[in-house]
């Protein structure tokens, strides 16, 4: 059977960000096809590990308050380095980038201490020869988190605890499958998920891969400027290339990370952002592949 266009993957993709418990029928109404084309294509991209489908608990939920973008230089094979950093607990994010740096390493922690250590692990790596810390103030927009939706509450019981664990699994998993697992009704489960969604303690999301199936180029962009960064923050929030954005304390004011189909989509991009008022500074770089990925 020929496989159904990229730019359907991409439009499935886009809509399991937004909602990754969305029923089959939600789907094929917002695409315009057929159900069975949409489960059929859901489960081969799950299966062939295209995308990931899970829930994605807000780090101050998980006691991980404070958070860092790390941009590193080594003397060794960048792969190697790479799979190094993805081994570390602290690392939720590990690239390989062409550009001004090798690799690029997001990193959680508890608090600025545990980060002091946390980025002295990632110093110590045989291989790295220089590490650029950059600490997260807000995250503006980003497919799994935003500051403007901040958790209600952030204590766990036992019961939301392991069911945040099953659709971290399963981001799909049936209300009956839960209930099955934690020994509780399905109608419990049902409410526990919807207030754990309603209090914005998870979001249950597609975390894609970038390959030739979804989208598969993405650009970093560090923007400095001297002045007031809010219309430059309200535009680039409204760009549908703009997958994230973040206001950062470092080498750069602005952390953005452009995806699309095309790179003169994303210069274009780029180019708006260096003409904006008040921006001094722009560099940009390549995520060439994603080691680590996960936000468990």
């Amino acid at each position: 059977m020929p496989r159904p266009p990229r730019h359907l993957d991409d439009s499935l993709i886009a809509l399991l960000r937004v909602n990754g418990r969305s029923s089959i029928s939600e789907l094929a109404r917002h695409l315009g096809i057929p159900r069975a084309v949409v489960r059929d294509r859901l489960a081969r991209l799950i299966h062939d590990e295209h995308v990931n489908v899970t829930a994605v608990a807000d780090p101050a939920v998980l006691g991980l308050r404070t958070l860092c973008h790390l941009a590193a230089h080594v003397h060794d094979s960048p792969q190697r380095v790479a799979h190094a950093l993805a081994e570390l607990n602290d690392t939720s994010l590990v690239t390989i980038t062409a550009g001004p740096h090798d690799l690029v390493v997001e990193v959680r922690s508890r608090d600025q201490r545990e980060m002091f250590a946390a980025i002295g692990r990632v110093r110590a790596l045989p291989g790295i020869t220089h590490v650029t810390t950059m600490l997260y103030v807000d995250v503006h927009k980003s497919p799994y988190s935003s500051s403007r939706t901040r958790p209600l509450r952030t204590e766990l019981d036992s019961i939301d605890e392991n069911i945040v664990g099953i659709l971290q699994e399963d981001g799909r998993a049936s209300f009956t499958a839960i209930g099955s697992r934690l020994g509780i009704s399905e109608s419990t489960a049902r409410a526990r998920v919807r207030r754990l969604l309603d209090d914005h303690v998870i979001r249950v999301t597609a975390v894609a891969k970038r390959n030739t199936v979804t989208r598969s180029l993405a650009l970093g962009v560090g923007v400095n400027i001297n002045g007031d960064a809010g219309p430059l923050i309200a535009d680039l929030v409204a760009r549908t290339e703009v997958e994230f954005l973040a206001t950062i304390i470092g080498a750069f004011d602005l952390l953005v990370t452009l995806s699309g189909d095309s790179l003169e989509a994303l210069q274009h991009v780029i180019d708006d952002v260096r003409s904006s008022a008040h921006v001094t500074r722009v560099e940009s770089w390549m995520h060439l592949t994603v080691v680590k990925e996960s936000y468990s």
